[in-house]
């Protein structure tokens, strides 16, 4: 019998010696370098990137983001979680989906209720589709504290051409009617 590298006691049944010596040629053949990229964003292979989310407790997740912008989310996670609460957070966490312009106010810039909060995002060409929104809407409910109330959240399209602009507000779950901006 040939001493194999194991914890197994002296009296382990042949299965359990079976499944040691599977384990241990499966792990002889698996490259080291690989084990260090599994837990970096940018080095992770594209089949792992969801379960490295997982890991890095990336709160919001949306599979349909670019493969550039996922790294960028999960690189992010952590930093944001440090200092969770706070609007440099939810900035950050913004920031991370690659939304070009969004600003936030607070309560007290603004003349409002107490604790609550606007969120203008400034979308350029593209346009927001309702994934989108419902993406940042949720990252801002995961990522602000738990005090402040998202007063409305408004995403305004802006283009150099002289097409007409469209602006949407979601407010308390009120229905919405959009007019034209004279």
């Amino acid at each position: 019998m040939t001493q194999t590298n194991n914890i197994l006691p002296p009296n382990a049944t042949e299965l359990q010696r079976d499944i040691d010596t599977a384990i241990q040629r499966r792990f002889s053949l698996l490259d080291t370098n690989v084990l260090r990229w599994l837990t970096n964003p940018d080095k992770c292979p594209a089949a792992i990137i969801p379960w490295l989310a997982w890991a890095m407790s990336v709160d919001v997740w949306h599979a349909d983001r670019n493969d550039s912008t996922q790294r960028t989310v999960i690189r992010e996670s952590v930093q944001v979680h440090k200092i969770k609460g706070t609007l440099g957070s939810l900035k950050r966490a913004l920031a991370a989906f690659v939304f070009a312009d969004i600003v936030i106010e607070e309560w007290f810039q603004y003349g409002g209720k107490p604790y609550n909060f606007r969120v203008y995002a400034i979308f350029r060409e593209d346009g927001l589709s309702i994934t989108e929104s419902e993406l940042i809407l949720s990252t801002i409910m995961q990522t602000k504290n738990l005090r402040s109330h998202l007063e409305y959240f408004r995403p305004e399209l802006e283009t150099d051409n002289n097409v007409p602009k469209v602006g949407l507000a979601f407010g308390h779950l009120e229905k919405t009617t959009i007019y034209p901006r004279e």
